[in-house]
């Protein structure tokens, strides 16, 4: 596996324990709520990350019901993963469920102000949406990280010689998707193209 997630502390210590020792699995084991962090989900982004564009990862209906809670999302972290009296998954089995995802999204506070609801289902489900949608751009992210670092990789390999210069950006291309389709197909023709133009220019400036 490459990622496996934790719903709370309990369970990511429980299953650090079931481990072998040196797995290499301690830092692909994580908890749900680092995905509420955009420094986390965006760890291996090529542009900054920010609120907007997590946001944006979420489908209109889920972004709706996420957007009253998400500052006090992003900054209590785990806490908004649980409510109530619920501390653990396992104390949410022992309850009455209905009697937390029923509970209204909104709320009158004393004074009369509408404000959101965080105690019971509303702000775990926000939180749980705000968690999928950083898991989404951490794999996204990391998956072109690695795809990158790939597709570098086969240009080191194929291209290192002076005599490469020699190469129209179209032969080289055409060697490397003979070379490696899984790796080259990841990319866009125009990404292929800017990328190996690039290496080409690195190489000139090497032995030019």
């Amino acid at each position: 596996y490459d990622l496996i997630i934790a719903l709370d502390d309990e369970i990511h210590a429980q299953i650090l324990r079931s481990l072998p020792a040196e797995s290499g699995y301690e830092q692909k084991c994580r908890r749900l709520s680092e995905f509420l962090s955009i420094d986390f989900c965006g760890i291996h982004s090529q542009t900054k990350m920010t609120d907007a564009s997590l946001q944006k990862m979420m489908e209109p209906e889920s972004r709706e019901r996420a957007q009253p809670f998400y500052d006090m999302i992003t900054k209590d972290g785990s806490s908004s993963l649980r409510s109530g009296s619920a501390t653990t998954w396992n104390d949410y089995v022992s309850t009455n469920w209905s009697e937390y995802v029923s509970k209204p999204r909104i709320i009158l506070s004393n004074s009369g102000a509408a404000v959101p609801n965080t105690k019971g289902w509303p702000m775990v489900e926000a939180a749980m949406l705000v968690a999928c949608a950083g898991i989404t751009r951490f794999c996204l992210d990391a998956m072109d990280a690695q795809f990158d670092t790939f597709f570098q990789s086969l240009l080191e390999q194929h291209f290192c010689h002076p005599e490469h210069l020699e190469y129209s950006v179209a032969r080289a291309d055409d060697q490397l998707r003979k070379g490696s389709c899984s790796i080259t197909g990841y990319f866009s023709p125009e990404q292929r193209h800017a990328r190996i133009q690039q290496h080409f220019e690195d190489l000139r400036r090497k032995f030019v």
